[in-house]
């Protein structure tokens, strides 16, 4: 028995961890260097920083008792402060205090842990920088009549398996689906049914700076709420336990501005240098401080950043699983969020259990 998951992102590797014991060999496919995907980490001069999801939150007992038990969580850490709000105006507001009661969680050494731990207690280890651009579909083969062969950028064939396991942004599954060779009815189904999910494009710009840039008292973040100012997001990541350390030697306050869709797609492939003076601009005008002459900045371009429309999963869930084909991730729940992921992943393991005749 032989499963591949191409991404290593928090719903694939939710959905091994979902396996963990079971008989099907689990092979992980990710085009990157690390685990993760959006939920990701940077680590320069002494500090770490967020500059995808920002946090995450376990709104339900299961999910509670997955992160803090079924995990380790020695380095678990929550996220005191509150999030508050603003509008296009710039006016800033204290937030909603139902959400500011719930629990914000990061690691102390960053949100990519997260994927860290669930890659290590499921016993999987990613094969890094290798982009899967073919499927092949083999008939005969496997426990439900096919098989599928995967192929890398460099030309490099895995398999066969008995399953994939696809959780990429729908975007890119779709042109990976639209390379392969599988059923043509099959094919178009899987297409239809990833169509509908879209997603906004985000720039992130990274702020490190000396002193400290002030804001309300209190406040962890700000959030555009009313879709109609440049920033989306604002962090400070100096109010993340171990992120900026309290003695450290040259950065007081390190934020973590997230772009408008609006402001992002124009300038999605511009250089950092043309970036930061408008971004310390907005940022200044938003704090009513002086954000200029950061001591360093960084960049981040998602254009997959979050979803805004849902895939049909149950479209996808009725093509899929009689040839051997899955799908988790956001695209599946039409919303970009830590939690969502990771249910989606373990939902998709539970299939995949089912499918392997794996029994409880």
């Amino acid at each position: 028995m032989s499963l591949a998951i191409v991404g290593a992102g928090l719903s694939g590797l939710a959905a091994a961890y979902a396996l963990k014991g079971a008989p099907p060999r689990v092979t992980v496919f990710e085009k990157s260097r690390g685990v993760s995907g959006r939920a990701a980490t940077r680590r320069r001069d002494g500090v770490c920083y967020d500059h995808g999801a920002n946090h995450f939150k376990t709104k339900s007992k299961q999910l509670r008792s997955f992160v803090c038990r079924s995990l380790p969580s020695d380095d678990l850490a929550e996220i005191d402060g509150d999030v508050w709000t603003f509008g296009a105006g710039g006016e800033i507001g204290e937030g909603d205090p139902d959400r500011n009661a719930e629990t914000k969680w990061t690691y102390r050494d960053g949100v990519s842990r997260l994927g860290k731990h669930l890659a290590e207690t499921a016993g999987v280890e990613p094969h890094f920088e290798t982009r899967v651009t073919l499927l092949t579909q083999d008939d005969g083969h496997g426990a439900n009549g096919s098989a599928w062969t995967l192929t890398d950028a460099e030309g490099h064939q895995h398999g066969p398996f008995e399953a994939v396991l696809l959780t990429p942004p729908a975007p890119q599954t779709v042109d990976l689906l639209k390379a392969s060779r599988l059923d043509e009815a099959l094919q178009e189904r899987l297409i239809e049914g990833l169509a509908p999910a879209t997603y906004r494009t985000q720039l992130t710009l990274v702020l490190a700076y000396r002193r400290r840039i002030e804001r309300p008292p209190g406040c962890y973040a700000l959030l555009n709420d009313d879709g109609d100012h440049e920033i989306a997001w604002l962090g400070f990541e100096e109010e993340k336990p171990g992120h900026v350390p309290d003695d450290h030697a040259t950065i007081e306050s390190l934020l973590v501005a997230q772009m408008a869709p609006g402001w992002s797609r124009p300038r999605f492939r511009s250089e950092l240098g043309a970036l930061v003076p408008e971004v310390t601009t907005l940022v200044g005008g938003l704090l009513d401080v002086d954000a200029r002459r950061p001591r360093w900045a960084d960049r981040q371009g998602w254009r997959y950043a979050l979803p805004t429309a849902a895939a049909d999963a149950e479209a996808l869930e009725d093509a899929g699983p009689e040839a051997g084909i899955f799908f988790a991730g956001d695209a599946l729940e039409g919303a970009g969020r830590v939690g969502k992921a990771l249910q989606s992943g373990l939902r998709t393991g539970e299939r995949l259990r089912r499918f392997f005749g794996v029994r409880e």
